[in-house]
Order: structure tokens, then C-alpha cells, then sequence
């Protein structure tokens, strides 16, 4: 499955934050705690997360931080520009089995629900939330989810995956009609992100503007 990563620091902050406080604690400290299944759907979230990350390009590798993306070949980055020359937050395409995303959606429904229940898990999310002083960490990663399961146009798709293969153009410029998809999906991102915060929603829509 292809979908388009945004070189954005919300998106990207908000992706790598929800690996460590949300699923790597969940499997490593309260394992314990959890059904069989529960602590099974959680390991293997947690893992296809890491998956998923390493088969982000490296100028996505959160600034070079973790080791450049499994399978990609380092290379110099691109700019993104709109049809009158006005450069553009840059997109990336990324390819993931299309199961990984949705072990990651089956786990966000079993947490979304549990937060709605009762039982140890629901407790646990509970403590996550006090230690991390991070109250909305599940609504965070189905945002994130959101995100990456979007549909993005097929003419930016191609277009953003081609300049990606041939890794030759240092910049790449879209017609009237990428342009259109582009804001148009961009501006579907910065919606998902933005927990319906209006203020939010203005300034974040300003990367892609």
C-alpha cells in the first residue's frame, strides 16, 4: 500500500510520540496486565509501527536521529514547487504492506473502546496518561492512523513516486491540477491533526500555504 508522508513537523512529531509513550510501554511494563490477546495485538502494533518508520525516506528519519530507512538508498532531498514557483512543504511516498496498517487500526479500535469501558486495560490507559501527562495518546494515534490510511490522489501519488524512484530532480513542479490535489490533501491532514482546534488547525494550515 502507498500513501504520502508530508515532511511536517506536527505529523511527524505526533508519530514518533506515540511509540514510546503509548505502545512501548504498553508492551514492556504492563504486559503483564493484559489478556493474551490484548498483549499479543499490542506486540505486534508496536512492531509493524517500527516497520512502518524504517520504510520512511531518511530526510524522514526524524532529522536523521535513528538509522537512515531500511531498503532506500540515502540521497540528496527535493523541493516541492506549485505551479507558480512558490515552494511547497514536500511529500513523500511510502510503500507498506497494506496488513500493517490494519494490525495498527485493529489495535487503535481495541484501545479506543477500552477507554470507553471498564477492566485492567482501561486502568492502564489511565496510568499511562498520569505518568506521561499525555491525556489523549489513543485520540493521537488514530489520528496519526487518519493520517496514513487516507487515499491520496493518484496523479500526486504518481507524481510525488516518480520523482522519489528516479531520485535525479532536485525539484519538482506540479501542474494545476496536482496543485488542487495537493491542497486539497493537505488540507485533510492538517483537519486530522488538528482535534477540531480551531486556532490549531490556522496555524498548522500555514505549512502549506
Amino acid at each position: 500500500m502507498r500513501f504520502l508522508v508530508p515532511d511536517d513537523p506536527v505529523f511527524l512529531g505526533m508519530f514518533i510520540g506515540i511509540e514510546q509513550p503509548l505502545l512501548h510501554n504498553l508492551y514492556y511494563f504492563y504486559r503483564n496486565d493484559l489478556s493474551e490477546g490484548q498483549e499479543l495485538l499490542i506486540r505486534t502494533a508496536y512492531d509493524r509501527w517500527g516497520e512502518i518508520q524504517q520504510c520512511f525516506p531518511s530526510q524522514l528519519q526524524w532529522q536523521a536521529l535513528v538509522p537512515a530507512a531500511r531498503g532506500q538508498e540515502s540521497r540528496e532531498d527535493y523541493a516541492l514547487h506549485d505551479s507558480r514557483g512558490r515552494k511547497l512543504t514536500s511529500l513523500y511516498s511510502v510503500d507498506v504492506p497494506a496488513g500493517h496498517l490494519h494490525t495498527l487500526r485493529a489495535c487503535h479500535t481495541m484501545l479506543a473502546r477500552a477507554e470507553q469501558e471498564t477492566g485492567r486495560l482501561t486502568e492502564v490507559l489511565g496510568e499511562l496518561a498520569e505518568e506521561t501527562q499525555v491525556p489523549c495518546l489513543v485520540d493521537t494515534f488514530g489520528r496519526v492512523l487518519d493520517v496514513m490510511e487516507f487515499r491520496a490522489p493518484s496523479g500526486l501519488l504518481e507524481a510525488v513516486g516518480r520523482e522519489a524512484r528516479t531520485g535525479r530532480a532536485p525539484a519538482l513542479t506540479l501542474d494545476a491540477a496536482q496543485e488542487a490535489a495537493y491542497q486539497d490533501f493537505c488540507g485533510r491532514v492538517v483537519y486530522a491533526l488538528s482535534a477540531g482546534d480551531g486556532f490549531t488547525y490556522a496555524s498548522h494550515r500555514a505549512l502549506y500555504s
